[in-house]
C-alpha cells in the first residue's frame, strides 16, 4: 500500500487493444486511476457527473484486466432493469470481442451454462436479489454496481444481496455518492471497499456527526478534511463544470 503516497502520480496506461474508442483526457485518466486501483486488489467508486463516460471507463479497464490476468474469469454489471440493454449495446460497440451474457428476462436460465465463461454478465438489481443463489455461486473478478445509489440503504434487501456477491474486487459507479446524508456514501464504500470506513456507528462518531451535526465550523472543517483524505485514493469525482474548462484540469483531474 506505499503506492497509495503516490495518488497523484498514477502512471497513465494505454488503451486496451480490444477498445474500439478513444478516451478522452479525462476519461484516460479515469481508466488509469481503475487500473491503480486493480492493481492494489482494492476498489473504488467512480463518481463522475451523468454524461462524462463511466460505462465506457469501466469497459475500458474490463477489456484491461481481461487482457491482463492469466486466468479468465466473469466479471458482473449490476445496473437499473432500463439501463441494462445499454451496456448490452455499449458492450458491443466499444469492446466487440467481450463475450457478454445478458442475465435477463423469463428465459435466462437457458443461459446458466454461459456464465462462468462469459467476460461480461449484465444483470439488474432485482434480478441480483431474485436469482441470489445463482449469481452468488460465480468466481467473479469484478462486481460492478451501476447507479450505485441503489444501495444507499444498508439495510435494503438490494444492498445486502449485492454484498454477498463473491468477486476478487468491486467497483461502484454513481453520480450522486451522497443525495441526503453521508451514511448513503458509508453504504456505497462499504460495498466497494468493506471495512474502509468502519462499522457505521464508527462512521457517524469520527465523520458522520461532527460533519452533519457540530455547530462548531471547526469541528465541520476538520472532520470533512479527514474523510476527504481518507477516501482521496478510492474515489474519483469530475463534474462537468471542470471538464468544460480543460485549462484548469490537469490530466489527474486536479485543478
Amino acid at each position: 500500500f506505499d503506492k497509495l503516497g503516490h495518488v497523484e502520480e498514477i502512471p497513465s496506461i494505454p488503451k486496451p487493444r480490444a477498445l474500439k474508442a478513444t478516451l478522452r483526457p479525462y476519461q484516460k485518466s479515469g481508466f488509469s486511476w481503475l487500473v491503480f486501483l486493480h492493481e492494489l486488489a482494492s476498489g473504488g467508486i467512480l463518481a463522475d457527473d451523468m454524461g462524462l463516460g463511466k460505462t465506457l471507463q469501466t469497459i475500458a479497464l474490463i477489456a484491461w484486466s481481461q487482457a491482463k490476468e492469466k486466468k479468465k474469469k466473469p466479471n458482473l454489471v449490476v445496473a437499473p432493469t432500463s439501463v441494462v440493454p445499454n451496456w448490452q449495446r455499449e458492450i458491443e460497440k466499444f469492446a466487440p470481442t467481450l463475450q457478454t451474457v445478458v442475465w435477463q428476462g423469463a428465459n435466462r436460465f437457458e443461459k446458466e451454462s454461459e456464465l462462468a465463461d462469459a467476460d461480461v454478465i449484465v444483470t439488474s438489481y432485482a434480478l441480483v436479489r431474485r436469482d441470489e443463489e445463482i449469481l452468488q455461486k460465480l468466481d467473479l473478478r469484478y462486481v460492478i454496481l451501476d447507479e450505485a445509489q441503489h444501495i444507499k440503504n444498508p439495510l435494503s434487501q438490494t444492498a445486502r444481496a449485492a454484498k454477498k456477491l463473491s468477486s476478487e474486487r468491486r467497483l461502484a459507479l454513481t453520480g450522486t455518492p451522497i443525495e441526503n446524508r453521508l451514511g448513503e456514501l458509508w453504504s456505497i464504500m462499504g460495498f466497494a471497499n468493506p471495512g474502509l470506513l468502519g462499522s457505521a456507528e464508527q462512521f457517524a462518531r469520527n465523520f458522520g456527526n461532527p460533519i452533519e451535526r457540530a455547530e462548531d465550523p471547526m469541528i465541520k472543517a476538520h472532520g470533512t478534511r479527514r474523510l476527504r483524505r481518507l477516501l482521496s485514493p478510492f474515489l474519483k469525482r469530475r463534474t462537468k463544470a471542470e471538464i468544460a474548462h480543460p485549462t484548469i484540469v490537469t490530466e489527474s483531474g486536479r485543478a
